[in-house]
């Protein structure tokens, strides 16, 4: 197999990674390669959630170069991660706790900047029983007590890192009725947990969150402004959909390398007396889909789309995941019944990309708003 940022590399002039970006990443990298080779495997849940933690907080010094665009750094270490294991993909960064670092008051911001840097990790929840983030019919809701506080009632879905997180950021329905968002403490009183085996992304607990008149502070703990919470999730996953999308791609290039090298293998020991038309256009295929779908993903975090870029993301998430998909399923089968065992990396990259295309916005519903909003883009004639 080759190395991930051989990918990169080969793309660096239009990705704008310059040397500092790159010396970074071949630590990030070599790292990443040795905590690899510790991975329990995913028979035992609980032993592998326990590692992604450590590998997280084993890799919590891993930054972008002073000076350099944090985002772009971002980008290229989810790519790394998720050509690694796609359930590497909160391996470094921020996540969902780039939203408190953004928009909590200044206390809890300086407390979650010092535990994000030392690998502590938040939840986001969003989705209710209705299905999607479809924020306007948030009902979880947030009512005032005598002391000043607000008491959280209801119910979450779909909640990644359900056990590991040290926080969520929930969006619920204020007093005045307004969408909001509000940091809640794991531990806290009223807060309960219903865990479900997912098909894929299996390395993160996943479920429901069930609030019980659940203690908020709004005076610490709201995010901005009351009634800003559908705001500071859309701006949040126009930065958020791009790593992602970088991570998914990043898996669909282990999953090109693994089967070239297992191609390249049996074609040099004579295993086959050639290989056929079908896997070497396969090849070549898949490796011009990873690297269009790479140049998109960068490209919507630098360049300039005024009052588009949530478009950009969500599309550019939607496109970029399909076409890892498409890679992982175009390619499996060269390599016949092997890449279909359960324990395989190329069998677990496919249900893993899969899961992608509904985790963090499903694909129809990210493609139907991108068109929607295009249809308002002036036309040039």
């Amino acid at each position: 197999m080759n190395s991930p940022l051989e990918w990169l590399l080969a793309l660096s002039p239009s990705l704008c990674l310059n040397d500092r970006h790159r010396a970074s990443l071949e630590a990030l990298e070599a790292d990443l390669a040795a905590l690899a080779h510790t991975d329990p495997g995913t028979t035992d849940r609980a032993a592998r959630s326990a590692w992604l933690l450590r590998t997280r907080r084993g890799l919590a010094g891993h930054r972008p170069p002073e000076n350099a665009a944090g985002g772009l750094w971002q980008a290229a270490a989810q790519f790394l991660a998720g050509y690694h294991d796609l359930d590497l993909r909160e391996a470094t960064g921020t996540g969902h706790g780039q939203m408190i670092l953004d928009h909590a008051p200044p206390a809890l911001a300086e407390y979650w900047r010092e535990r994000l840097a030392a690998g502590g990790l938040v939840g986001i929840a969003a989705t209710e029983a209705h299905g999607g983030s479809r924020l306007p019919e948030v009902t979880t809701a947030a009512t005032p007590d005598v002391q000043g506080r607000w008491r959280v009632n209801g119910a979450k879905r779909w909640v990644s890192r359900l056990t590991e997180a040290e926080a969520f950021v929930v969006f619920v329905r204020d007093p005045n009725g307004a969408v909001t968002a509000v940091v809640v403490d794991a531990d806290s009183r009223g807060l309960y947990r219903h865990a479900t085996e997912p098909a894929g992304l299996g390395g993160w607990s996943w479920g429901g969150l069930d609030f019980d008149h659940v203690a908020v502070d709004p005076r610490t703990h709201l995010l901005g402004r009351a009634g800003q919470g559908t705001a500071i999730f859309r701006s949040h996953f126009a930065r958020f959909r791009p790593l992602v999308t970088a991570c998914a791609l990043g898996s669909a290039a282990g999953v090109h390398d693994r089967v070239r090298a297992a191609l390249a293998a049996r074609r040099d020991i004579g295993g086959v007396p050639r290989l056929r038309d079908n896997a070497l256009i396969a090849l070549g295929q898949s490796w011009a889909e990873i690297n269009a779908a790479v140049l998109l993903t960068f490209h919507t975090l630098v360049a300039a789309y005024p009052g588009r870029t949530d478009l950009a993301a969500r599309a550019g998430k939607a496109h970029g995941v399909d076409a890892a998909v498409r890679v992982a399923n175009r390619l499996a089968p060269l390599i016949g019944a092997a890449g279909f065992q359960r324990s395989h990396p190329v069998a677990k990259a496919r249900f893993d990309l899969a899961a992608l295309q509904y985790a963090d916005g499903i694909h129809d519903g990210l493609y139907r708003s991108a068109g929607k909003e295009l249809l308002d883009v002036p036309a040039h004639r």
